[in-house]
């Protein structure tokens, strides 16, 4: 009878630590804010809002497996609501039941999961960036024959050309049809597109400070560019229009031959890339499972938002060494 007793307090006191440490998580996931990234091409976008009912913070609250009971209580979802919820994203192709255990099928990082995705990049990261200091000489080369010297150095252009052109934004789509295989992305509610929920440092920055393209008009003419990790800012400084008509008139203005300089290196390094990232495969199937992704989405979604990760880190190792030269904002502007 005593040791039946012992037995009973302990699974008592256990619950306890566990449901303290769930509502522990829980004030931190609703402290924090998140950012919801798509890759697609087309119509392919979700169409309904993952943050709206603290939606996204419910997949977060998934993710760490804390108990339905406690984010209903904290979110003040009734059981109804929390019963549609999960209908609702079951269908959308945003989470899995396996028996009682539901589980998000997007891709979900938190700052102790962005560290290790930082961590685990390093290797692959440093054979990138060796590549391509191996063939900068070949590189310069071939910005002079563009003749982009005559007005920039290469300093100038080199995060845009070294990072943008050579690892994102040139290369992203290519290089993800060469590695990755996959005709079609992950299939949701009729849509194909990869899917993120990533932890906001909400300092201005993107989450991790991870290096990004995007475009958007500015007027009725002209649409900019805008290569970074602190487009959260700027988009907030391109409402003030003199601040766009600044941008518009100092900004790298390319020519179409430009782009086919940009075309032209983007696509000479990619067997390189290919081969490194090739090379890691095993490597890259390890990290998947130790971060615990392998047992909510596919390694084809996990691998293209770690890849934002890699290309980053990979850059900042170029900027330690001073082959990259990045702009003091964060950002740089290009038409």
């Amino acid at each position: 009878m005593k040791y039946l007793l012992l037995s009973i307090i302990a699974v008592l006191f256990s619950s306890t630590v566990i449901s303290q440490t769930d509502e522990k998580r829980l004030d931190e996931i609703f402290s924090k804010t998140y950012r919801n990234y798509i890759i697609s091409q087309g119509d392919n976008l979700p169409d309904f809002d993952s943050r709206k009912d603290n939606t996204d913070r419910f997949l977060v609250s998934l993710s760490y497996g804390i108990a339905p009971d406690y984010f209903m209580k904290k979110a003040g979802w009734t059981s109804g609501k929390y019963e549609s919820r999960v209908r609702f994203l079951i269908e959308k192709g945003w989470v899995k039941k396996t028996g009682d255990k539901l589980t998000p099928t997007v891709f979900i990082v938190s700052e102790e999961k962005g560290e290790l995705l930082y961590k685990y990049a390093k290797p692959v990261s440093e054979a990138i960036a060796a590549s391509i200091e191996k063939d900068l000489p070949y590189i310069l080369q071939k910005y002079q024959n563009a003749g982009f010297d005559k007005k920039y150095s290469f300093g100038d252009l080199s995060f845009l050309i070294l990072s943008d052109v050579l690892l994102d934004n040139w290369q992203i789509m290519n290089m993800e049809a060469a590695f990755l295989k996959q005709e079609n992305r992950p299939e949701r509610h009729g849509k194909f597109y990869y899917a993120s929920i990533e932890e906001n440092s909400g300092d201005g920055y993107e989450p991790f400070k991870i290096y990004g393209n995007q475009s958007g008009r500015i007027n009725d003419s002209i649409w900019i560019n805008i290569y970074g990790n602190n487009r959260i800012e700027a988009n907030t400084r391109l409402a003030d229009i003199r601040f766009r008509d600044s941008v518009a008139v100092s900004c790298l203005h390319l020519k179409p031959s430009n782009y086919n300089y940009f075309d032209e290196i983007a696509a000479e390094f990619r067997p390189a890339l290919v081969k490194i990232l090739e090379d890691n495969r095993d490597y890259s199937m390890k990290v998947y499972r130790k971060t615990g992704y392998s047992e909510q989405i596919r390694f084809e979604e996990f691998f293209i938002w770690w890849y934002h990760f890699i290309y980053t880190e990979t850059t900042n190792i170029l900027a330690g060494k001073k082959i990259i030269k990045k702009p003091a904002s964060g950002n740089f502007f290009y038409l």
